[in-house]
């Protein structure tokens, strides 16, 4: 998915014909690089923060659970949690970036006009996945208070405990999405 995405911005689309154009994002799996990643990360993870962690949550999505496979954690049992699974594209989802802009010009048009409550076709807004994020964060300070948890999700999810925990406003969360830092 992330590879196929970047060739996609970078003009290749030949990896958004057949099948994998159909599969849903869900289904995608880490590249051979995503798995060095993860392994890498589960090492930083055990030597500087900790080695085992008291609750375990993952996305339900195939990449997020492999991830979270391989980061090595002592005794780690996951809790597979829908709640943190990526931001619904709709029918965006399976589109090339070319596709979208063909297909969807009016829809991306939009979005460039409200960031945060524009919903793509089919999908789900910024503001909607953020009250899913709420919602966790809810049920992680009644349920885990006291505990070391460790989270493994998406990028636009980590956007939502972002937006959520520092209380950012939308032109502050705009500003800080569109800077090179």
């Amino acid at each position: 998915g992330n590879l196929a995405q970047f060739r996609s911005k970078n003009g290749i689309e030949d990896d958004w014909k057949g099948s994998f154009g159909d599969r849903h994002s869900s289904k995608y799996r880490l590249t051979d690089q995503g798995r060095s990643q993860a392994k890498a990360a589960g090492e930083y993870i055990r030597e500087h923060i900790y080695p085992s962690f008291d609750r375990c949550f993952t996305s339900e999505y195939a990449r997020a659970m492999e991830t979270a496979s391989l980061l090595g954690l002592e005794h780690a049992d996951w809790f597979v949690e829908f709640s943190i699974r990526e931001r619904d594209n709709g029918v965006l989802g399976g589109l090339s970036k070319k596709e979208r802009k063909e297909e969807f010009a009016a829809e991306l048009a939009r979005r460039e006009r409200d960031l945060f409550y524009w919903q793509p076709p089919g999908g789900e807004s910024i503001a909607g996945m953020c009250l899913r994020v709420e919602r966790f964060l809810d049920q992680l300070e009644k349920s885990c208070s006291g505990l070391r948890v460790i989270v493994v999700c998406h990028g636009n999810i980590m956007e939502g405990f972002r937006i959520l925990l520092e209380k950012l406003t939308q032109p502050k969360w705009i500003k800080l999405r569109d800077s090179s830092d």
